[in-house]
């Protein structure tokens, strides 16, 4: 079960279809960020050893991810492009709290950013083969799971480390915050 209170607007998968070699270059991106932040979690936390073996795996798969991007991508004759940014992770990482508890809160927004990836990858799965893109179609279809599973497991271990109530309660908080940037941010062909 995905932990949003919002669901994507109907008409962002058909926005996010209309620039098809934009909408690939930012999912390469967003891949190789989350393999990133795996590490980065990891390296930055070292003393929660509970961390170690999972979220190395992560930073495994998703770095496959970005090759199975990357190769469509290739496919395709289209090249990388720079990273344009990702504003509604930015503004799930601005709300972020400081000092101890910020572990808590990365590990929240890393469960909402890859749950939000989820359901969106659903969306084109579902929208792709409808204008005849039904290779791309299967490429979100075979990645929805691993998205699942990722949200899954960045909930879990923040309710391991910092134990149930008060990550549910700090997880609420930022489905909040998460629910208004879906709301206000425009549609664009970009994962987020």
């Amino acid at each position: 079960m995905l932990r949003l209170t919002r669901d994507t607007d109907a008409g962002w998968a058909r926005q996010a279809l209309s620039d098809i070699p934009a909408l690939l270059s930012d999912h390469a991106h967003c891949e190789q960020k989350a393999a990133a932040t795996a590490l980065s979690l990891l390296t930055t936390y070292p003393e929660h050893a509970i961390l170690a073996q999972p979220l190395a795996r992560l930073a495994q798969e998703e770095t496959s991810h970005f090759f199975k991007v990357l190769g469509e991508m290739t496919r395709r004759g289209l090249c990388l492009g720079r990273d344009r940014g990702d504003p509604y992770a930015r503004g799930l990482l601005a709300a972020a709290a400081p000092g101890g508890v910020r572990l808590r809160d990365r590990l929240l927004i890393s469960a909402l950013i890859e749950g939000r990836s989820c359901e969106r990858f659903g969306l084109l799965a579902a929208a792709a083969p409808e204008i005849g893109e039904e290779r791309l179609g299967r490429l979100y279809r075979d990645l929805f799971a691993a998205e699942a599973r990722h949200h899954s497991l960045f909930f879990d271990l923040a309710m391991q480390i910092f134990g149930e109530t008060p990550t549910r309660k700090r997880l609420a908080d930022l489905q909040e915050v998460e629910a208004e940037l879906c709301r206000t941010l425009p549609h664009r062909p970009a994962i987020h």
